[in-house]
């Protein structure tokens, strides 16, 4: 199966605001999600998390925005 079919984006941060995609990773692993990030550009990061755990992830992503 290809890569872009099991996973969806739910967040891309550019300039200096890339580390918190980092952090956001360490967030959702804490959650006992599995997460991706790939590059689209030299400043630009994007995160991933499979289809079948979008909604895990949407409410892990708005503590994580609470948080921040």
């Amino acid at each position: 199966m290809a890569f872009w079919n099991r996973w969806v984006s739910i967040r891309a941060e550019g300039g200096s605001r890339t580390d918190l995609i980092d952090r956001l990773q360490a967030h959702l692993k804490a959650g006992g999600l599995k997460s991706k990030i790939t590059n689209e550009s030299s400043s630009v990061k994007r995160i991933h998390v499979l289809k079948k755990d979008l909604d895990q992830a949407k409410a892990l992503l708005d503590a994580f925005d609470k948080e921040h």
